[in-house]
């Protein structure tokens, strides 16, 4: 049998390389799009990576890929996040951290978050257990007496679909509306 289509030779994953290429573009599009939004061409994302955009395209067949492994990453970030505000002894200090890590999250995105909506189908892996992360924050929250006895993770959700919101309609560099929406919606949600 020839090695070179022998079954393990065919079924390796990426090159090292190419996913090293795949991390170095996904920083150059994210910076990209944050400076010039989703109509950022891929010849500027590839200035930007410092690589051919051949190479670009031969790992992302064009703009809406590379937005879908954007929108990947970006999931897979807000779980670690979520994950991380878990492990914080003190409930509330997680919570306060996993929010403010939210709004700060968007507003790095402001220029293109609403490219990415949509893009990570319902119903995926980690989105459930991103979900589930925010509902156990809660539950810890309000078991420390930190929130109200009637505080959902729905209720902390719904906080963090706003959130978005007051960031896309607020000036470019100006967290103050959002860091404020968060505080004075804590502060309603609060055990007395």
């Amino acid at each position: 049998m020839n090695p070179r289509t022998s079954p393990s030779a065919t079924s390796r994953g990426p090159r090292r390389d190419a996913l090293r290429n795949d991390a170095i573009v996904i920083d150059a599009a994210r910076a990209v799009f944050a400076e010039q939004g989703p109509q950022a061409t891929m010849e500027a994302i590839a200035a930007r990576a410092g690589l051919g955009v051949g190479t670009i395209y031969r790992r992302f067949a064009g703009k809406d890929a590379l937005l879908d492994a954007i929108a990947r990453f970006f999931v897979e970030e807000l779980d670690r996040a979520a994950s991380t505000a878990l492990e914080n002894p003190d409930p509330a200090a997680g919570l306060e951290w996993f929010l403010n890590f939210v709004g700060t999250f968007h507003a790095e995105k402001r220029r293109y978050a609403a490219s990415l909506t949509d893009r990570v189908p319902s119903g995926d892996d980690v989105s459930a257990r991103t979900a589930d992360h925010v509902r156990q924050l809660t539950r810890k929250a309000v078991e420390a007496g930190y929130l109200a006895q009637d505080v959902t993770g729905d209720d902390i959700k719904a906080l963090i679909i706003a959130i978005r919101g007051v960031v896309a309609a607020s000036p470019d560099g100006d967290d103050g509306p959002w860091r404020r929406f968060v505080r004075i919606h804590l502060t309603g949600l609060r055990a007395d």
